[in-house]
């Protein structure tokens, strides 16, 4: 939600709708532009709105809600596919955790916050309405989540017993033909050029 306060967000709303672009934004509002809250990093009263500025259509969802997630931005891509121009989803939700390993978001919320918050966790709502219809058990989801962690053990002994490439082999796929510029710099790493 913080980076929809940049110039380069709406210069590409401004294009897409100027352009009519089979495009569709889909803006994660989860309440915090790092350590700033929603309401003081844009005087707009929702992100959808900001979709008036491109002139096409804005839309909230309640991004904690899956289905409708889901429904909603399937119905966007439609439109936008079928002629009717970009489209903007504003999907409300809350960052959980804090913005990246040297931020303690501990400082600008508070836990009740927070764990209030965790009970409309996407995952944990859709697993509790499955339950409830009897389309899902927990018996199943440990059945699972077993299946799950025995797939990630296979790939992850199938990682670990691959021989490691040799230096040089960051450059094999940058290009179909390594520019010259390049040349002496996959020497260096082979070990076979001039370190100087």
């Amino acid at each position: 939600d913080g980076g929809t306060s940049k110039g380069d967000f709406y210069e590409a709303m401004n294009a897409a709708g100027v352009w009519q672009l089979p495009l569709l934004f889909v803006v994660a509002n989860n309440q915090w532009a790092i350590s700033v809250p929603r309401a003081a990093q844009t005087g707009a009263e929702t992100i959808a709105q900001k979709a008036i500025a491109g002139g096409f259509n804005g839309e909230q969802v309640d991004g904690n809600d899956i289905i409708a997630l889901h429904e909603r931005i399937s119905a966007a891509l439609e439109r936008a596919r079928s002629g009717g121009g970009p489209q903007l989803i504003e999907a409300l939700t809350y960052r959980l955790c804090d913005h990246t390993t040297a931020d303690d978001a501990s400082r600008y919320r508070s836990a009740e916050e927070l764990e209030a918050q965790w009970q409309r966790e996407p995952i944990v709502r859709l697993y509790r309405y499955l339950c409830a219809q009897g389309w899902w058990d927990e018996a199943r989801d440990e059945a699972l989540k077993a299946e799950c962690a025995e797939q990630v053990e296979v790939a992850v002994k199938d990682y670990l017993g691959t021989e490691p490439l040799p230096p040089e082999a960051m450059f094999e796929h940058l290009y179909a033909e390594l520019p010259a510029a390049y040349e002496s710099q996959r020497e260096q790493a082979a070990g076979r050029g001039d370190h100087g």
